[in-house]
């Protein structure tokens, strides 16, 4: 993978302070917090706000959801994101990886209600509580997705 120290990031400005793009993996980080309710699974989920600011459609993503407290969010939510992504990735060739990581069974029941109503869209999500699985899944050490411990050496703002 090569020296840790060297890898770039751009900070994407993002509403909730949680989304980091990593431009020599192409990968979008992303480590919301507090309270998950159907507009910051909205915004979270597909990093909404981070990509389009961006351009970064085609971008694999992690979502370490860890930090997450508590859960406020409906089928009836989950079924309009998935209809959003829908819009969003029209005339998109190209499949991506959307990788959650979770701490528990209420998030994980959550992820995978996403990835089946979701299925189809292009964007091919992965849930785990092991985040070597989803390092491996993205093609990247998994010291990069540790929260804090890949040693940033250029950060700008997109």
């Amino acid at each position: 993978m090569g020296n840790d120290a060297m890898v770039e990031v751009s900070m994407i400005t993002c509403p909730f302070q949680c989304g980091q793009y990593y431009s020599q993996y192409e990968l979008l980080i992303c480590r919301p917090h507090g309270k998950l309710t159907g507009d910051l699974m909205n915004d979270v989920a597909i990093c909404r706000e981070c990509i389009q600011q961006s351009g970064l459609i085609q971008v694999n993503r992690f979502h370490d959801l860890r930090d997450i407290t508590s859960i406020e969010l409906g089928f009836r939510e989950v079924v309009q994101l998935c209809e959003s992504e829908g819009v969003m990735r029209e005339g998109q060739s190209t499949a991506i990886h959307a990788c959650y990581l979770v701490p528990n069974a209420l998030l994980y029941g959550t992820i995978r209600m996403y990835q089946s109503l979701i299925e189809g869209s292009g964007v091919m999500v992965h849930v785990s509580y092991d985040l070597n699985d989803l390092a491996e899944i993205l093609g990247v050490e998994a010291s990069l997705l540790a929260d804090g411990s890949a040693s940033i050496a250029d950060k700008r703002h997109l």
